[in-house]
This record gives C-alpha cells, structure tokens and sequence, in this order.
C-alpha cells in the first residue's frame, strides 16, 4: 500500500489517533435475506439495478489486512450471476509479503490470476486497465492514496474511518470534487436494507411517535485489544518509506495517533455516522469525556495514545424539540457487545449487524394499528414468536414459585412489559456485501448519485465523531457550527 512520498501528521498537528485491534473483529453473517426488494427498487439506499452498463469492473484491493480481506470476501458474496457481470479482481498490493500472498493466493483462487505490487504508484502505472480500487489501509493513508486513485481515473471505494484528521478529510473531499470520479466510504450500514427498513418505514413512517432519544454502544473486551505479534517483518527502509516508525507502529497501528482516530473513531464512526443517517441532519452539540483508563502500558498492557474509552452526547433539534444521541466505547469489557437503540414515546427499537438486536417494542399508549405492516411477502415488522403468545396456555410455566414472603409486590410505578415485534427485513449476506455492490454498481454506471456514503456525507460523519476530541480537551460542550460540516 503506497506511494513514494507521504506526507504524515506531525506531533503537533490536530491528529486524532487510532483504535487498536488490527481488525480481530468477528463478521457476522446477518439474518437472512427477505424482501429487500422493495428497499431496491424504492430507496436511494438500495443496490439500485445498473440498466444499460455491462462492462465488467477490473478492481484493486489497496491494503490486504483483515479489513481488505473482508472486503474482498464481501465482493465475492453477490450473487454468482451479478457478480460475474460486475466485478474481476486483478490485482493487489501490500508492503507486507504475508498479508498480500495470502489475499493473493485467494484472488488466484477465484479468477486464475493476480499481480501483487508492494507500491501503489507502479501498480497504477503498469494496470492501466484497472476501474476500481478498494483501500483499506490504516487511517492516515486514506487521503493520500484515494487521491492518487482518482488522479490516475479510477472510482475509489475508501474504508472509513475516513481520514485521522479533518485536514486528511477535506482533501478526499476535495480531491472528489478536483477529479470528479465515484468514491465512496465505508460506512456499510448506508447500504443494509435491514437498516433502511428501520430508517425508511418505522421512523420516517412515525410509528415510534417522537423520538426523544437514542442510544449506541461498542464495547469490546481486552482479549480483542492485546498487541499484534509476527516472525514476518516487513524491512525497515520500507516501513519508513510508507511512514512508519517500526514494525509494531505497522502491525498495531490503531495504538498510535499519528496512523488512526482511536476506538471513538475505529468503531464509533459506523454508529454516530448512524445518528446523522437517521436523523438527515448534523448535530448542534456535542459533550464528551474519556480517557486513557486502562491501556497505559503499565503491567505488561498496551499504550494507547488517545482515549481507550469515551461517553458523548450529542444534541440534535427536531421539529418536535432537542433529541439526545448517547454513544459509548469501551475496550475493556465485552458486555452487550454493540446495537444501536431508538427510544420514542410511542416505541422503541433496537439494531445491530448482528441478527440478535433486531427488535421493535410498542408502548401500551400507542393506539396505532400495526396489523397492516406485519403482513405481506415484505412486513415492515413482523409478531415476535418467543414473547407474544396467543393463547394463555402456550406461555412457558416458571419452573419455580417463590415462597410467599419472598414474592416482591411490584411497584406500581413500574412500566408494563412492551409488546414486542421483529424488525422484517432481514440479511443473509455479509454486512459489507450491499455497501460494496452499491459501490461496483455506481461506478459501472459512472453515475455518482446511485451512491450510499459519497464523500461529501462521510466527511460530516467524520466531523461529528472527531469533534468529540475538542470537547474532552476543553472539558465543555463543543457547539458545532454550519461551517464545520462543510469543505471550501
């Protein structure tokens, strides 16, 4: 992954550091694939069908980590007959033999050949027939390479997190804008239709009632955040010709300011990103604290360089009045993983890649019907069979009666348990299979707007995730502003 020169942050510039896992992450393979259709052929936000191109894209996976691996794997789970008429892998490239052998060997697998480049430049100066690049290199690359990319007229499909830096950010603005080719961010659940059902059909629909809250987490245990280690170096002059200071910077980069945005960025990114998409709108605040707590490097932990775990709240306006959006990352337990929650007075939803956050509660005063949106080939929501029960004789008897003096009366303040509904469209791809084909379909079509995450969108996801920085060096609320979402 490369280019002859690199321009890096220095210590003193507004660098937002890294998160640390060199992308341990386990993908899910959601649900399983419905109706999503009706999100296809009704919804920006949806693979749209290309009518008229049939030329077969010859792509490039820049960044052969776990993260490029991914990618490439969720190229290869479109369907058989799309993806023949979409996509061919040609080429790779990779400063470390390891990782680029094995993504190579996969490529050579699936379409008889591959060639490896270890710098960018010459790949794109001896692949003069290459469409489109996939980057997944660390964070602060992204930048740079996508405009190398587009300069040499390739469509560029860039991992998020963006760029570490807002400058970093602003120039992939600008370098879309200079150049004029499709690039699109990673922000993957723009294109899941389990999402779109959430966003399209149950809020913009009004079944929640007025939104008052939301609620994100990604928490993550120590296992998945312990330092990276291998006996197959990559040669210094190499590593510093790409930027870094040693092999352990390269392997772990997320530990490191200068390379990535830490965890608020790594994982945060694909939930706040969230509140923007929801909402079609940016926040008007944002108070954050967090801190290195625990990653210190003291007793044989690792040093993390920004925040190992951070709280913020961001403040939205709504037609109805504020609505606040909490976010937490946390890197030293896995409790409950990582859904993102919706809480409205008339119910309340729950979802996450992950199949088993996917439920929708009503609140007893709702008087609306939800009968007509259970029903059909493609319910908005469907009855949920483990908590609703027909008849009073299917429900499950306790297995044990607590003695009379241990029976607790209830509060009479207590809320009544919701009825509960499943949200119904579902995935049987991998979580980055739409994102990408979306990708491979707007740049078959040379036509920008088929895209989920352009730039220009990302880039305000960017802002409203680094801003948290500010506020937790000031110790106040940062109070955004029309310009900070905007690029001259």
């Amino acid at each position: 992954m490369s280019e002859a020169t690199i321009t890096t942050p220095s210590a003193a510039s507004p660098t937002h550091g890294l998160s640390h896992f060199m992308d341990r992450r386990n993908f899910v393979r959601t649900g399983v694939l419905t109706g999503a259709g009706v999100y296809l052929a009704t919804s920006k936000g949806a693979i749209a069908q290309a009518t008229s191109p049939t030329k077969v894209l010859r792509a490039a996976i820049v960044g052969c980590g776990a993260q490029g691996q991914r990618l490439f794997m969720a190229a290869q789970d479109i369907p058989e007959e799309d993806r023949k008429n979409l996509i061919q892998f040609t080429a790779i490239c990779d400063i470390w033999d390891y990782n680029r052998r094995t993504v190579g060997a996969r490529v050579k697998r699936a379409y008889g050949s591959c060639n490896e480049y270890v710098d960018l430049a010459e790949m794109l100066e001896k692949e003069k027939d290459l469409d489109v690049v996939f980057i997944a290199t660390p964070d602060f690359l992204h930048a740079p390479f996508t405009r190398q990319c587009l300069a040499a007229g390739k469509a560029v499909y860039c991992e998020k997190m963006m760029a570490n830096t807002l400058e970093y950010a602003a120039d992939m603005v600008k370098s879309q804008r200079e150049y004029g080719h499709i690039l699109q961010i990673g922000h993957q659940r723009h294109s899941n239709p389990r999402y779109h059902n959430l966003r399209d059909n149950v809020l913009a629909k009004g079944l929640l009632g007025r939104v008052t809250h939301c609620y994100a987490q990604w928490n993550r245990g120590i296992s998945a955040s312990q330092p990276l280690t291998s006996n197959i170096k990559v040669d210094p002059a190499t590593l510093s010709k790409y930027g870094y200071g040693s092999f352990e910077e390269f392997l772990n980069w997320r530990y490191f300011s200068k390379y990535g945005g830490g965890p608020i960025a790594d994982l945060g990114a694909h939930q706040i990103d969230l509140f923007n998409w929801f909402w079609k709108t940016t926040p008007k605040s944002v108070i954050a604290t967090g801190g290195v707590d625990y990653y210190d490097g003291q007793g044989g932990r690792p040093k993390f360089e920004l925040p190992d775990n951070v709280q913020a709240i961001y403040e939205y306006d709504s037609p109805e009045g504020v609505r606040r959006c909490y976010y937490q990352v946390l890197t030293t337990t896995g409790s409950q993983g990582y859904y993102e929650k919706l809480m409205g007075v008339d119910g309340s939803a729950i979802i996450s890649e992950s199949p088993s956050s996917n439920q929708v509660y009503k609140e007893p005063n709702n008087v609306q019907n939800w009968n007509s949106i259970t029903e059909g080939p493609t319910p908005v929501l469907t009855r949920s069979r483990s908590a609703v029960y027909n008849k009073v004789w299917e429900k499950p008897k306790p297995w044990f009666r607590p003695e009379p003096w241990l029976d607790v009366k209830k509060d009479s303040r207590e809320s009544k348990a919701l009825e509960t509904y499943e949200l119904g469209v579902e995935l049987t791809r991998l979580p980055h299979s739409p994102h990408v084909e979306n990708f491979l379909r707007a740049a078959q079509a040379k036509d920008a707007k088929m895209l989920n995450c352009p730039v220009d969108e990302a880039y305000r996801a960017c802002v409203t995730v680094l801003k948290c920085y500010d506020s937790m060096k000031s110790g106040a609320k940062y109070v955004f502003q029309p310009s900070d979402f905007t690029v001259a």
